[in-house]
C-alpha cells in the first residue's frame, strides 16, 4: 500500500522494507518499514493535551531526533506538507 510522509510528502510502498540509511543513529541494521509513526504533543485544549500521530520517512525521522515523542514546535520546524491541525488525532493519550 502506498503512503506519504506527512512531513516531506515522499510516497513509499509500505509493503517494501528498507535499510535505515543513518547507521550513526544506532537504530537498527535490519530492513524495516519505510515509514514510522510518532506521537506529537500539541497545545493544551479544553483541559487536555492535543496529541496527534505523524507518519514520517526515514530521512524526516532522522531530522527530528526523536526521543519518546515530539512537540508540535518540533513538527513545525520541518515545514511539513501536513500542518499539525490536519494530522490524525491520537486517541490513547489525554
Amino acid at each position: 500500500m502506498k503512503q506519504r510522509c506527512q512531513a516531506c510528502g515522499v510516497e513509499k510502498d509500505s509493503s517494501i522494507k528498507e535499510i535505515y540509511p543513518y547507521p550513526e543513529d544506532g537504530l537498527v541494521d535490519d530492513p524495516i518499514a519505510p515509514l514510522m509513526s510518532i506521537d506529537c504533543q500539541g497545545p493544551v485544549v479544553e483541559g487536555g493535551t492535543d496529541w496527534r500521530v505523524v507518519t514520517v520517512c526515514h530521512a524526516c525521522f532522522h531530522k527530528l531526533d526523536v526521543d519518546m515523542w515530539i512537540s508540535g514546535r518540533c513538527w513545525a520546524a520541518l515545514t511539513p506538507v501536513t500542518p499539525f491541525e490536519q494530522l490524525p488525532r491520537l486517541t490513547t493519550k489525554s
